[in-house]
């Protein structure tokens, strides 16, 4: 019972904070909850007898509030993955409609979620202790939220093993469903075919795939008028692993919801991911490539 009571003492104090603070919340404020969501992590790592170092390798670039919340989204992905792995039902992360700029709210919201998330995960294994209120910092830039959260990201992946071929195919198979309803919409009969499936490949050739993709994207993006990210601090080339894969193909959903919303696809939300299994990195490849012809042929309306 009094372990009940704290949940729901949790979720109103969620409901304050999303009212009386959100609507004014900054990089730092951002920042704030997710040193929270680290020490909640560190929670989880200490009850599972979790040990090592995780990956981390920061990241430069002059990010947006997007980019942070696809990493937001990323986390959740692998909170989702923990739920499957001590027994609980999985949860779907959030969708999101397509705008033109996000503002840190969106960011900030996410944090939420993810504590929120955490804390039902701790509740149903009984485990103790809490993260502290969150400190207030100043001077945080987006770049220096999305390390953060990349950073807990790595943790996370100590916690559920690193990501397969199937979870990123899965995600690559959201953006295709992305790619195909544009296509719709402007009404372009795209005549790309699935490349030939190149066996042997590894997780540096699906990382290439993607870079792929978002230089297809960003090629429509400037023919819309629009800015582009610089992506080139996160390609891994030969040291590429999964997760790195995994991460890029989310931005690239991330920098896909943009076109959709200066089309005007603004209620189209990104379908949920599929469960994929029995995948390699040549399916991978296969699609991210399929992908990318269909957005060569892509021009504006």
């Amino acid at each position: 019972m009094n372990r009940l009571i704290a949940l729901l003492f949790f979720l109103l104090q969620m409901i304050g904070i999303t009212a009386g603070h959100a609507a004014e919340a900054t990089p730092s404020d951002v920042y704030a909850q997710a040193v929270r969501i680290e020490q909640e992590v560190e929670i989880l790592r200490r009850h599972f007898e979790v040990t090592g170092k995780a990956r981390f390798e920061a990241k430069t670039g002059d990010l947006k509030p997007r980019h942070t919340w696809a990493q937001s989204y990323v986390i959740l992905l692998k909170l989702g993955k923990l739920r499957r792995k001590v027994g609980l039902s999985y949860i779907d992360p959030v969708g999101v409609e397509p705008t033109l700029d996000m503002p840190p709210t969106r960011s900030w919201s996410m944090t939420q979620r993810i504590l929120n998330e955490i804390h039902i995960i701790k509740f149903y294994l009984d485990i103790p202790g809490q993260a502290p209120a969150a400190v207030p910092v100043s001077g945080k830039r987006t770049i220096d939220v999305f390390n953060k959260l990349h950073q807990i990201s790595g943790e996370l992946e100590l916690l559920t093993d690193p990501a397969t071929p199937g979870e990123v195919y899965s995600e690559a198979k959201r953006l295709n469903e992305d790619v195909d309803a544009v296509l719709r919409h402007l009404r372009i009969f795209e005549k790309a075919m699935p490349p030939l499936r190149r066996e042997n490949l590894q997780a540096k050739d699906s990382l290439r795939a993607v870079f792929e993709v978002l230089g297809e994207t960003q090629r429509i993006q400037r023919l819309y008028g629009m800015e582009t990210t610089d992506f080139k601090g996160f390609d891994t080339g030969e040291k590429a692993v999964p997760d790195d894969v995994f991460g890029m193909v989310i931005l690239a959903l991330a920098e896909w919801q943009r076109v959709k919303a200066q089309i005007g696809m603004t209620h189209h939300i990104t379908v949920p991911a599929s469960y994929e299994e029995n995948k390699a990195p040549a399916d991978v490849v296969q699609l991210l490539g399929y992908i990318a012809d269909k957005l060569r042929n892509l021009k504006p309306k």
